[in-house]
């Protein structure tokens, strides 16, 4: 057997990496052949598939990493929950169909994507020689400019929507002190964060993003 392939299913990034760029290379294909809407009837799956390979390429999970990913799961939901219920978080919005099966008005997937993109982000920043608070801004940064992309992506496929249809900066401000606070936590207790899947999820996510941008000639910022 050639040492490329032994090498391919020996070694999770690899293989990680191989199912990663298929399933997102197939996404893009479809989407520039016209077939953006019934791919986006998938994105629950997809959401499960991307965390699914953050923890599997994760480095020794413990129960203080399980412990925080739980916390930070369950507080994304019920930030989510308070933002449509007041306004008050991120502005007036509420989730459509686009998401999946819901609890309480609230897509059940959106915790678990909260806490894979507060742990993708602290796996970023994981080996930086900078102190809590800086890699923490630093991760709520990243995560604001993936948000930046996926805003006018979930509008277009009934994700969730927004009161008049302009996304207020509001909520990009919400997203950073929500995010900043979340990693401060994670970055603080748990001790090995290293995921060498992380760059390459939130990259590839970002690029699919902007492809389906381009192609639906989306407005990014109201």
């Amino acid at each position: 057997m050639p040492y490329t392939l032994r090498l391919l299913i020996s070694n999770k990034l690899y293989h990680s990496l191989l199912l990663l760029f298929i399933i997102y290379m197939v996404g893009i294909v479809s989407v520039l052949l016209g077939y953006a809407d019934a791919l986006m009837k998938l994105t629950p799956f997809n959401l499960i598939f991307a965390s699914a390979l953050i923890l599997y390429n994760a480095v020794r999970i413990d129960r203080v990493y399980v412990l925080w990913f739980l916390v930070v799961g369950i507080a994304g939901f019920l930030v989510e929950w308070l933002g449509i219920e007041t306004g008050l978080i991120f502005g007036n919005y509420f989730y459509g169909n686009g998401l999946g099966w819901k609890l309480l008005d609230v897509p059940l997937i959106i915790g678990v994507n909260w806490a894979v993109l507060v742990f993708a982000s602290s796996a970023i920043t994981n080996g930086f020689r900078w102190p809590v608070w800086l890699k923490s801004a630093f991760g709520a940064a990243l995560m604001v400019s993936y948000d930046i992309f996926l805003e006018p992506v979930a509008v277009r496929f009934d994700f969730w929507t927004w009161e008049n249809g302009l996304i207020p900066m509001q909520n990009y401000l919400a997203w950073w002190i929500i995010a900043f606070i979340m990693l401060l936590g994670v970055n603080s207790f748990v001790r090995n964060k290293t995921n060498q899947l992380a760059v390459p999820v939130l990259i590839t996510q970002s690029i699919f993003f902007i492809v389906v941008i381009l192609k639906e000639s989306l407005v990014v910022f109201n």
